[in-house]
């Protein structure tokens, strides 16, 4: 009995470490092991949030756009599919293009990084263009079956990070 239970504890075992490493295996996965990412919000009350805080944060980062037109032409839209839902929709993007304001008011130039700049810029091109649905989710990448337990970030410091991507600078 003791040998079988250690034979299939083995076996489980072996099937783990085959599946963290990249095997493929019948019915053998590990994203079921990390949570997935919680998809957007695409109904016009996550439309609004989405639509009125990218417009907020393009004006902090400096983008040249007209946020009344953005909001116009998002609630035109919004009304063709439900004229009696506007003036609610209006005061939900109101209240996200307000708070985000002023939540990032305070924050100093160092909120407008790459990474940020180039998420604000693909969402805000996508909304001048008249596509409001939240921005397409990354696809999870597979970390095998311990790869959840990890830290994402490198453990480099914001220093070392520049001497990487800039070797010629002094010391």
């Amino acid at each position: 009995m003791m040998k079988t239970i250690l034979a299939a504890a083995g076996f489980a075992v072996a099937l783990a470490a085959l599946g963290g490493c990249g095997a493929s295996l019948p019915g053998m996965s590990t994203s079921a092991l990390s949570p997935a990412p919680a998809p957007a919000q695409s109904d016009p009350t996550g439309r609004a949030l989405q639509v009125g805080s990218t417009s907020a944060r393009a004006l902090k980062c400096g983008y040249n756009f007209d946020p009344v037109k953005l909001r116009t032409q998002f609630l035109a839209a919004e009304g063709a599919a439900n004229p009696a839902g506007v003036d609610q929709l209006g005061k939900i993007y109101d209240t996200a293009f307000n708070g985000v304001t002023k939540a990032v008011a305070g924050q100093g130039e160092g909120y407008c990084s790459e990474e940020k700049v180039a998420q604000i810029k693909a969402a805000l091109t996508r909304h001048l263009a008249g596509d409001y649905t939240p921005p397409p989710q990354a696809p999870a990448q597979d970390q095998g079956i311990f790869g959840s337990l990890g830290s994402t970030n490198s453990g480099d410091s914001e220093y070392a990070k520049k001497m990487q991507a800039n070797p010629t600078l002094e010391h």
